[in-house]
């Protein structure tokens, strides 16, 4: 008796794709949309050869800051394309810092890659919020 394999499998089960996290804990009082934000990376080449040229983000208070950044646009251009897809978004007592699923293959934290989410997290610590509006 032979087994045939089954040429449609079940996508059901673990899945072989990961994904970093890093959670910065802020102080409760600031509009959580404040701490929003998404890259729009320019980019030049195809496929492989991809590469980021500019970055420019999009979102809450945050993404204002992450603009005037310099330095933190330097440190996006020379990620490759797929680490440069890094997003923001607000949790429960805290801001989610966090790039595109990976395969085990592929999945790496670089120092650099690690750099760039410590210089977010540090635009999310210094950020302040506006006084609330009494009325």
């Amino acid at each position: 008796m032979s087994m045939a394999q089954d040429l449609n499998p079940v996508s059901w089960g673990a899945q072989d794709r990961y994904q970093a996290h890093f959670i910065v804990k802020i102080l409760t009082g600031c509009d959580s949309e404040d701490y929003l934000a998404r890259p729009t990376l320019q980019t030049k080449g195809h496929f492989a050869t991809k590469k980021v040229t500019g970055v420019n983000w999009v979102g809450g208070n945050l993404a204002d800051t992450l603009n005037k950044d310099e330095t933190l646009k330097t440190m996006i251009t020379k990620l490759p394309y797929e680490d440069a897809q890094i997003f923001v978004e607000p949790t429960k007592g805290g801001v989610r810092i966090f790039g595109r699923w990976k395969d085990s293959y592929n999945f790496t934290m670089t120092k650099e890659l690690f750099a760039v989410y410590d210089r977010i997290a540090l635009s999310i610590k210094n950020m302040s919020c506006p006084p609330p509006i009494k009325s």
